[in-house]
């Protein structure tokens, strides 16, 4: 059974490749019989450990995930809400401002997926598998928060900020596994994310042209009348 935790010198992962439904079955038996062998050697004991450990690994980083996904729900609301008051933010955009682009909720889709499929892999007991897409993901996340409109920046809340994944991830042997268990209920939320595409189209700049010396003459003289009468 290989260790849940990953060697110091490993510092790149492995992808897993798909497995068909015959060569799963094949290293399930496979797997079973490593078992039976480490067991003879090392003990029941020492079996039982290392799925203990495996589990508590999964339960970390999938409470992180669900927390993640209601965090960047979160976001996506206050960039949706955004669009509503685009009288605040679209003089500052069509300027070209720097910060002032225009919303767009696909942002938190791609860090979503990834999520998801982390939460996804994990609870099918696919530990290493899930720790390598928890950490795209975080990163995926970070990109997002970093590319949010200013006027977006400020209706975040203070936990609406994008953080670096567990350490369990990072030590996580890339093969390793443990038990399955049931996926939580809030890795549903990825698809609610996902089913926001709205996006506002790019707005026009604004061009900048300098007034000629007559109509800032006659500016002059309004304003002079305005004080006069007042």
């Amino acid at each position: 059974m290989p260790s849940t935790t990953k060697k110091p010198k490993a510092n790149t992962r492995q992808v897993s490749t798909g497995r068909s439904g015959s060569s799963g079955v094949h290293e399930k038996d496979a797997d079973s019989a490593q078992l039976r062998q480490i067991a003879k050697v090392m003990g029941n004991d020492h079996i039982q450990q290392a799925i203990k450990h495996g589990a508590v690994q999964r339960d970390i980083m999938l409470a992180h995930i669900c927390t993640r996904l209601g965090i960047l729900q979160g976001a996506q609301d206050q960039e949706r809400q955004s669009m509503a008051h685009e009288r605040e933010w679209f003089k500052a955009v069509a300027k070209g401002v720097e910060g002032y682009h225009t919303p767009d909720l696909s942002r938190w889709h791609e860090s979503a997926k990834l999520y998801q499929k982390a939460g996804d892999a994990l609870a099918n007991g696919q530990l290493g598998r899930g720790a390598q897409l928890l950490e795209k993901a975080a990163a995926a996340e970070h990109a997002a928060f970093d590319s949010v409109p200013k006027f977006v920046q400020t209706r975040l809340e203070e936990d609406q900020r994008a953080v670096a994944a567990p350490e369990a991830a990072f030590i996580t042997n890339d093969e390793a596994n443990c038990a399955a268990c049931a996926k939580p209920a809030e890795l549903k939320i990825a698809d609610k994310i996902l089913a926001f595409q709205d996006k506002i189209e790019a707005v026009s700049p604004i061009a900048h042209q300098r007034r000629s010396w007559f109509e800032e003459e006659k500016d002059e003289d309004e304003a002079e009348a305005e004080s006069q009468e007042g």
